[in-house]
């Protein structure tokens, strides 16, 4: 069975029908200090002042650096350096404060040399930046898998 040229023409010209909703934002980033990291389901990018972050969006500060997340209703979440939180909605403002969560192995109030707490920061931060690798390898493997017409 051949599908009509107009059929696939208004299906190609109406990429919303295979489009989910975005998520409304619910909260945003403030008084960012030194390297802010944001995880997003596109992948993990900076964090700046007043960026816009939706339910499930992870906020990640390291060493010496840290921000407010600063939900619509006012609430605020202070992360500390060398911590991680997730932007979660339906939650009393005092259990979303004492959600943030350290990143590093041994806890906040251990006497450790700043370089091993930075590498701890860094083994902390690895397996995130090794999903990122493999899931950029595996789009270059099915896009060179995929045979390309002569133009």
């Amino acid at each position: 069975m051949k599908i009509p040229a107009a059929v696939v023409l208004a299906l190609l010209a109406s990429p919303q029908l295979f489009a989910e909703e975005p998520r409304p934002a619910v909260a945003q980033l403030k008084e960012v200090q030194g390297n802010v990291l944001v995880s997003r389901e596109a992948g993990l990018g900076a964090g700046r002042e007043a960026l816009r972050l939706t339910e499930g969006t992870r906020v990640i500060t390291t060493n010496k650096s840290g921000a407010i997340v600063i939900y619509d209703d006012g609430c605020e979440v202070k992360l500390k350096e060398n911590e991680r939180f997730e932007v979660v909605t339906g939650k009393p403002c005092a259990t979303l404060a004492a959600l943030p969560q350290s990143i590093l192995a041994t806890p906040a109030g251990a006497a450790t040399a700043a370089s091993a707490g930075g590498a701890a920061a860094f083994a902390a931060t690895l397996p995130v930046l090794g999903g990122a690798a493999a899931g950029l390898a595996a789009m270059r493997s099915l896009r060179e898998s995929q045979p390309v017409s002569p133009s």
